[in-house]
């Protein structure tokens, strides 16, 4: 059975398993006293390398059951989305918590597992979702929460890709995706566009109506023709308390736009009766303005001192995974069941771009 909650009086003991690119961004935060990192699990020798310079005293393994064997009390799932079915649900009967990184599955029917098991252990099950935990994106979060602007009434989310500008990313680090997108579910609107999905949840609660419309361009035609990007892409969708919202995301493989980390250029602006507040920039540094901007009666104004890198978003992520388990007034803010509904929405404006209609999102 998983470690009962809250854990207090010591550390939480956390393994993790897969090392890719995505721990470069998940696995620094966890260097606090709140947390003892005892496992470290991945195929590559490599990889167990170089994060056991950080976590010296972590066993490191290429074996899933030898983690599995330790005493911790939570195992981070960072491996390529189409592995989570399979590692989490094992993980879960091993008897432990689990963090897994977004989007919770590829499949319906991997998140129904995934949640069968853990209701039936009685374990939290928690998505890592950064950009819930972005200060700019709270920021406007609380501006709406405010009533400041009166009530929403739209929502225009933006996505622009470039490969120029930001970190370099392993091919392997690649692959997985593209071998994920011949079945449908592509790098910008399954995986990217999870994140976008994910806020207008946290913003404006379940979508009942979505429509995809979902484009393809040739990455490399004269090198890899078979290898695309699922843009110029645009989802529409209104959720259940009438707030439209529309997401475009569009290919500029010729863009520089300066970051340490992925190069997306995002934008999240949202219309209430008195005004709207805007996020300028999340992953990459865009256009150089304040992060957060609102407009009301004529007047603009700027929040300028918000930390707005990505690694500000997985500290604070950290930070409330640790009061998830050490307080018992602390859930989750991305579980399991919200998890699902996000991943039913996502794949229902796929199933509409296929079919080329709007549909309903099914409810359980």
């Amino acid at each position: 059975m998983p470690t009962p909650l809250p854990i207090s009086g010591r550390p939480i003991r956390l393994g993790v398993v897969g090392l890719g690119q995505i721990s470069e961004l998940v696995l620094p935060t966890y260097a606090r006293p709140e947390i003892e990192v005892i496992g470290l699990c991945d195929l590559d020798p490599a990889r167990q390398q170089r994060w056991g310079r950080v976590f010296p005293n972590a066993l490191r393994t290429a074996d899933l059951a030898e983690l599995l064997r330790t005493d911790a009390d939570v195992i981070d799932v960072l491996v390529p989305t189409p592995a989570h079915g399979a590692v989490v649900t094992q993980v879960l009967e091993a008897g432990f918590h689990v963090q897994v990184q977004k989007p919770i599955a590829r499949s319906l029917e991997d998140a129904d597992a995934m949640l069968a098991v853990a209701g039936g252990t009685g374990a939290t099950l928690r998505v890592l979702e950064d950009y819930l935990f972005y200060p700019p994106l709270v920021q406007l979060h609380d501006v709406l929460e405010s009533g400041e602007l009166g009530p929403p009434t739209g929502v225009h989310m933006k996505i622009v890709n470039t490969g120029r500008g930001g970190w370099d990313i392993p091919e392997s680090s690649f692959r997985w995706q593209f071998e994920q997108a011949r079945d449908g579910r592509g790098m910008l609107v399954f995986d990217h566009g999870w994140h976008q999905l994910a806020i207008a949840h946290w913003l404006f609660g379940p979508i009942r109506r979505i429509f995809g419309w979902i484009g393809s361009t040739q990455v490399a035609p004269d090198i890899a023709p078979d290898i695309t990007l699922d843009a110029p892409s645009t989802l529409v969708w209104e959720h259940d308390n009438g707030v439209r919202a529309t997401l475009d995301i569009l290919p500029a493989p010729d863009t520089y736009f300066r970051s340490d980390y992925y190069t997306g250029d995002e934008r999240v602006e949202v219309t209430g009766t008195h005004g709207f507040v805007r996020c300028n920039r999340i992953s990459a540094r865009g256009i150089q303005e304040p992060s957060v901007v609102l407009y009301r009666d004529g007047e603009t104004r700027s929040f300028h001192a918000l930390d707005d890198a990505p690694p500000d978003a997985f500290a604070a992520s950290a930070a409330h995974g640790v009061a998830t388990f050490r307080d018992p007034d602390v859930a989750p803010l991305l579980d399991g069941d919200t998890a699902g509904a996000i991943l039913t929405a996502l794949l229902t404006a796929l199933e509409s771009s296929a079919r080329g209609q709007p549909l309903d999102v099914p409810r359980d």
